[in-house]
């Protein structure tokens, strides 16, 4: 299925994509390139750069520390809009180590967005966490006007850049933007750092591996597929509504047990599942509500859940792990 890509927002045309190298990050440059946006890349010094192979020669590329504001200024030279996708953990790995947290996501972020204003940037467009910033839902599915009550060190610190992004925007007279997608999946993730409920699975499924599960399964989340988030953060990015913050979702929710029927049942294939005590920062359930999106900018997902996680179990198994993604 291709990708729905509007026409090119000359305003807009100089693209910044922070984390352009990671799983959502080549998946947005790779359809800002189709839609002949003139494409940036900031991401770490040695990333590896397979998953842009088929780009690569069509993206520029600035490596250097997301703690070092001077290498976020050198980046943002001549750029009209900043997407920024930069975050260095994951909800589990952050509870493990909230210090480094703070310091790798939160005062990084605030020394960079500090000097906003000294830039040629219009738009910023952060990528926030729909998962995450609202805590334990008061009713479902979650709009973003809920009270947003993170129980996670990764949802407080998202929710806090949000914020910073939100001053040093209106400081510099820049718009901004928020998306908060629900639960990213799809071709490119990062299985080895335990990133991605459903590529876990099914890597583990092909290779006859147990999965293990904290607490009963029951928990339910909103499964969306990269390539839907990717045309929703595109409309957002040329979106020229009041509205600032955006849930990027389906809608839908799927339980854990859910996933492992699916896999078994919809792609038969064997998956053993060992059942462990539940973790106490993990929100029983989180289904986002994406009404806004779709009354804004008319954008909808595409892709639905046996669809995407067939799609995922193709690159698995032709290999996409050891080779590196290739677009199709």
């Amino acid at each position: 299925m291709g990708l729905e890509l509007d026409a090119v927002d000359e305003e807009y045309s100089q693209v910044l994509v922070m984390g352009g190298l990671g799983f959502i990050g080549s998946h947005l440059c790779r359809s800002l390139v189709k839609a002949r946006h003139k494409v940036r890349i900031f991401d770490k010094r040695y990333c590896s750069r397979d998953l842009i192979g088929d780009i690569h020669d069509e993206v520029e590329i600035e490596e250097g520390d997301i703690e070092r504001p001077e290498d976020v200024l050198q980046a943002l030279r001549g750029i009209d809009v900043v997407v920024d996708l930069i975050h260095t953990t994951v909800p589990g790995s952050s509870m493990e180590d909230p210090g480094y947290d703070v310091q790798s996501n939160i005062v990084s972020h605030v020394r960079w967005l500090s000097l906003l204003k000294d830039t040629d940037v219009r738009r910023i467009v952060y990528i926030s966490s729909g998962g995450t910033v609202y805590g334990i839902p008061l009713n479902n599915p979650i709009s973003e006007d809920h009270p947003t009550e993170p129980i996670c060190s990764y949802g407080i610190s998202k929710l806090t850049i949000e914020k910073y992004v939100a001053m040093y925007a209106d400081i510099g007279g820049i718009e901004y933007r928020i998306c908060r997608p629900g639960n990213v999946y799809g071709e490119g993730q990062r299985l080895s750092i335990g990133q991605g409920v459903i590529g876990v699975f099914l890597e583990s499924a092909l290779k006859g591996m147990p999965v293990e599960i904290w607490g009963s399964g029951n928990v339910k989340r909103d499964y969306l597929y990269v390539k839907d988030l990717v045309t929703g953060i595109l409309k957002v990015m040329n979106h020229s509504g009041k509205k600032r913050v955006f849930n990027i979702s389906t809608g839908v929710g799927h339980s854990l047990n859910d996933i492992v029927r699916i896999i078994r049942d919809e792609v038969n294939i064997p998956l053993q599942v060992n059942y462990k005590e539940i973790r106490k920062f993990d929100v029983p359930i989180s289904i986002l509500d994406n009404s806004r999106i779709q009354e804004e900018t008319g954008w909808a997902p595409k892709t639905d859940i046996i669809e995407g996680i067939r799609r995922v179990l193709d690159w698995l198994r032709n290999g996409e792990i050891r080779r590196g993604f290739k677009a199709t």
